[in-house]
């Protein structure tokens, strides 16, 4: 597959998590097939940082690795996760809903800002069974993996536009106006809430919820926006509300 790079590498900014499929005989994380492996390398030269999330059964303890990036897709620090299979589907949501986090990950991938990739349609039925929306890929091929998921963020990404011009959100900064500013994961964090918010004020006891460990300070969320302004330099993005909180600049508002 040629991925296109006449503007710039599709996927920057983009993390996206390869989930382990439990019957490809998988230990430890290991790859026991190499289309992960294929797949992992095309995302990577289109832009993407890839993830690799192993498989836990049901009947093990969830590994505090895949606690991090199981946390990491709820709050916005993870693009998209690749599932191989139904079973690897089911894993990865019973996973998922042993940790607590299915109601913000099926937030996120009803606002587009989740992409959830499902290889077949059995796998994608498992998706839906838990109302979850998928994309469904037919076969495994890393070729027809990789376009989807470049499709989907070259022309489907929800994007607003801002008083500082059309802002697209990804978990390792922001595109505006087409043009990367990278963000740390606490910033992108921050703005993520704004922008799903879509220019409605948060308070800051409502981002102290929303943000990594929950419950934050009204002054932890203070400092959290200063920080995300800071690495936005003169993008004006983020606006006070005078005693209510924050809000994202959407234009027209």
């Amino acid at each position: 597959m040629s991925i296109p790079t006449s503007v710039g590498r599709p996927l920057t900014g983009c993390r996206i998590a390869i989930a382990d499929d439990p019957s490809a005989g998988t230990a430890h994380g290991a790859v026991a097939s190499p289309t992960p492996v294929d797949l992992g390398a095309l995302l990577a030269a289109a832009g993407a940082e890839v993830v690799r999330v192993p498989s836990v059964r049901a009947d093990h303890s969830v590994p505090a690795g895949v606690r991090r990036s199981v946390h990491r897709v709820a709050t916005g620090r993870i693009d998209g996760v690749l599932l191989f299979s139904v079973e690897g589907a089911r894993s990865w949501w019973r996973t998922v809903e042993r940790l607590g986090l299915g109601d913000a990950i099926r937030a996120r991938a009803r606002a587009s800002r989740l992409l959830l990739v499902a290889s077949g349609a059995e796998a994608a039925r498992s998706l839906a069974d838990a109302d979850i929306p998928a994309t469904t890929v037919d076969g495994a091929l890393p070729d027809d993996l990789a376009r989807a998921v470049v499709g989907f963020f070259s022309e489907q990404a929800p994007m607003q536009r801002t008083d500082a011009g059309e802002l697209v959100v990804r978990s390792g900064g922001v595109l505006l106006d087409e043009r990367f500013l990278p963000l740390s994961a606490g910033a992108a964090e921050v703005l993520e809430a704004l922008f799903l918010a879509e220019g409605r004020v948060l308070s800051r006891e409502e981002l102290g919820r929303m943000l990594a460990g929950r419950r934050r300070s009204a002054r932890a969320v203070e400092v959290a926006v200063a920080r995300l302004r800071e690495a936005l330099g003169d993008a004006e993005l983020v606006q006070t509300v005078v005693k209510r909180g924050y809000r994202l600049a959407v234009a027209d508002r």
